[in-house]
C-alpha cells in the first residue's frame, strides 16, 4: 500500500510539473527566495539591535566583533546565493566542441528523451528548468535553478554559513533567556498556567521583566531551533553525498567515488575548502562535467 501511495503521489507531482511548470517557477521561486532573505534579515536585526545590547556594551569590542561576523555571514549567504543562481550548470553551457561524445566515450553517453539529444554520464533532465543538468543533484527553489556540477560549491557554502548563523543566533537567544533565569516563562504555554491559579504576570512584574517580551523570545528561540535543524540536516546530506562521490539524484550510485579528498576537489575545485571563506574566491574545477573518472571499487551503481 505504501509503495502504491508513493507511485500515485509521484504521478500527481509529475502531472503538476507538466501542466503548471511556469506557474510553479513564477510563484514558488520568488516566494522561497524572499522567505530566506526575510528570515536572514530578521535574525540579524533581532540579534544586533535587541539581544546583543542586553548582553554587552554596544561600544565594546565584543559587539564590534559580532558586527563583523554579521557582515561576513551576510556576504557569504547572499553572495553564494547569487553565484548559485547566476551559474549555468546545464549541458548547454558546455563548449560546443564537447557537446558530442568522443568515439572512446560514446558508449557512456545516453539519450535524453525530453531534449532528444545525447548527454554525458551523470547528466539528467530537470522538468522545472526544462533542460539537462550536469551532475544534477536537485532543483533548489531558493536559488531558482538546479544544483549541479558548476554551482554545488556555492550551494554548500551557503548552507555552511546559514548553519553557522543559526548556531550563533541560537546560542545568543538561549543565553539571554538563561541570563534572566526564566527559561520556563519564555514559553507561549505560559498562558495556560493562568488556569492553575498562578498569575505569571504578577511574578514577572516582581522581577521587572516584561512577560510579552519573554513570550516573543521563546517563540523566536523555537523558530531558531527549527531553522537550525532544517539547514543543518540539508548541509549534512550534502556533506555525506559529496564525501562518497554521489548525489541526491542517484544516492546509491558510488561508481564515481574516488576517495574523500578527490571527491571534494571535484566539487570545490583547486582551492578546496578555502572557497567557503568567500564566493569571490576563484577555484577552477578539474572536470568540465562531461567526463568522469570511475572508481576502482565495485559499488551499487545506478545507470547513468
Amino acid at each position: 500500500m505504501l509503495r502504491q501511495a508513493f507511485i500515485v503521489t509521484e504521478a500527481f507531482i509529475l502531472r503538476c510539473l507538466q501542466h503548471h511548470r511556469l506557474k510553479i517557477i513564477y510563484l514558488l521561486h520568488p516566494i522561497s527566495a524572499a522567505l530566506l532573505l526575510f528570515v536572514v534579515g530578521f535574525y540579524v536585526w533581532y540579534e544586533m539591535l535587541y539581544i546583543l545590547p542586553e548582553m554587552c556594551d554596544t561600544h565594546g569590542r565584543f559587539y564590534m566583533l559580532n558586527c563583523f561576523l554579521a557582515v561576513y555571514l551576510l556576504h557569504n549567504i547572499l553572495g553564494n546565493m547569487i553565484c548559485c543562481w547566476r551559474t549555468d550548470t546545464s549541458f548547454l553551457a558546455v563548449a560546443k566542441g564537447r557537446r558530442q561524445p568522443l568515439a572512446s566515450e560514446a558508449h557512456l553517453w545516453h539519450l535524453c528523451t525530453h531534449c532528444q539529444m545525447l548527454v554525458p554520464p551523470r547528466t539528467w533532465h530537470c522538468r522545472l528548468c526544462n533542460t539537462c543538468i550536469l551532475k544534477r543533484d536537485h532543483h533548489c527553489n531558493v536559488t531558482a535553478n538546479c544544483i549541479g556540477h558548476a554551482n554545488q560549491r556555492y550551494f554548500i557554502a551557503m548552507l555552511v554559513n546559514l548553519t553557522l548563523g543559526n548556531v550563533v543566533a541560537f546560542f545568543y537567544n538561549f543565553f539571554y533567556i538563561f541570563k534572566v533565569r526564566l527559561p520556563f516563562f519564555s514559553d507561549p504555554l505560559i498562558l495556560l498556567s493562568r488556569f492553575e491559579g498562578f498569575d505569571p504576570v504578577q511574578y514577572l512584574n516582581s522581577l521587572k521583566t516584561d512577560p510579552n517580551w519573554l513570550i516573543i523570545n521563546g517563540i523566536i528561540l523555537k523558530l531558531c531551533v527549527f531553522s537550525m535543524v532544517f539547514v543543518a540536516s540539508q548541509l549534512g546530506i550534502q556533506l555525506f553525498m559529496v564525501s562518497r562521490g554521489s548525489c541526491m539524484y542517484a544516492i546509491r550510485d558510488r561508481s564515481y567515488d574516488l576517495g574523500f579528498w578527490a571527491n571534494w576537489q571535484m566539487v570545490l575545485g583547486k582551492r578546496m575548502f578555502w572557497t567557503w571563506l568567500s564566493p569571490l574566491i576563484s577555484s577552477p574545477l578539474p572536470k568540465d562535467g562531461t567526463q568522469w573518472s570511475m572508481a576502482s571499487n565495485n559499488y551499487t551503481k545506478k545507470p547513468a
